[in-house]
């Protein structure tokens, strides 16, 4: 089912962990809001003409930032847009600052780190950031990210359980949240 998009926000900007369900809800919550939808790894890879961990092998980690900074530039500008992001985005205050402009409405995307931790390692092993990763490391990344990612937020939300009960959570999260913005009175 689709249903009308909300007018009061122009971008949908999903940020959270690795392996937190960005992609594969922020697709699903595209179409429901008729939002184009915009991977942010994919348009990097576009731009770069090579894989993540080709960029993170060949250039390193600062490049990589450097190419996420150009895409969260880019991105920012689209109107009608959902954008999944990577999970390091948070990381530098200039990439949150070009999305937390006004008319994005930014999402968190939270998953327990007991989840993450027993990720299949076949899928944590697709992200650079996170292959070869110890247990302590992973936690340590979740514990420095953690604050940044609701600094940034205007709605968190749990993906610990299935991906149906977090849709249904952001949908609720974001009518409400659209809601409540529509009865502020104008400044």
């Amino acid at each position: 089912m689709i249903f009308e998009r909300h007018n009061n926000f122009e971008r949908l900007i999903l940020i959270g962990m690795p392996c937190s369900g960005k992609t594969s809800i922020g697709k699903y919550l595209a179409q429901h809001y008729r939002l184009d939808f915009y991977d942010m790894d994919e348009e990097i890879v576009k731009a770069a003409g090579m894989s993540i961990q080709e960029i993170f092998e060949k250039k390193g980690e600062p490049a990589f930032r450097e190419l996420e900074t150009k895409t969260a530039i880019s991105l920012s500008e689209k109107q009608n847009a959902l954008i999944a992001t990577g999970g390091g985005i948070v990381t530098r205050e200039n990439n949150m600052r070009y999305f937390k402009k006004a008319g994005s409405l930014v999402v968190f995307i939270h998953r327990d780190f007991c989840k993450l931790a027993t990720t299949p390692k076949r899928i944590m092993d697709k992200r650079p950031m996170l292959q070869k990763t110890s247990f302590h490391k992973l936690l340590n990344l979740y514990k420095t990210r953690l604050p940044l990612y609701r600094k940034y937020c205007d709605i968190e939300i749990h993906n610990d359980s299935n991906k149906d009960d977090a849709i249904r959570e952001i949908t609720r999260a974001i009518d409400h949240y659209s809601v409540r913005k529509e009865e502020q009175p104008d400044e």
